[in-house]
């Protein structure tokens, strides 16, 4: 069932057949966002779970990523995140949409996402804004807004 309190990217969600999609939207719930990218790392797929859902072998990685993307536009940036948390969200997101910040400039990824991922490019701006302005307040010497002392 998707989540419905806030908007997420759901773009590569879209490109999965249906009963892909399932399997992806079921993870959205049930996997953190270290679990994914643990999975996506060791990349071995539930040969169980996707043979029960009939789905071939070759979505897993597809599934891991538009799962991990969506769960990442899925938070709603706010003044708690460190700007760690912001970095971690900001790149995970970028290489599940396939535009790793190892290989694109993040201005690139916004104008890459403006029409094809408008909910991830908006999340992007949002998260960017914020880190600009806790850099913003290091140079000054003020203490970061962001002091949650949760882990990703």
């Amino acid at each position: 069932m998707p989540l419905i309190e806030n908007e997420f990217e759901q773009a590569l969600l879209h490109e999965l057949p249906p009963h892909a999609r399932d399997i992806a939207l079921d993870f959205m719930g049930t996997y953190s966002l270290g679990e994914l990218l643990e999975a996506l790392q060791t990349n071995e797929p539930d040969k169980e779970l996707l043979q029960r859902k009939k789905v071939p072998s070759s979505y897993w990685e597809p599934i891991l990523k538009a799962t991990l993307l969506a769960k990442c536009t899925y938070f709603i940036p706010n003044s708690e995140f460190r700007q760690e948390e912001r970095l971690f969200l900001i790149k995970a997101a970028c290489m599940s949409a396939g535009y790793p910040l190892s290989s694109y400039r993040l201005a690139d990824v916004l104008e890459i996402t403006h029409h094809e991922m408008p909910v991830l490019n908006q999340w992007l701006k949002r998260l960017t804004a914020d880190l600009k302005e806790n850099s913003a307040l290091f140079k000054t010497g003020d203490k970061p807004k962001a002091t949650s002392d949760t882990g990703l």
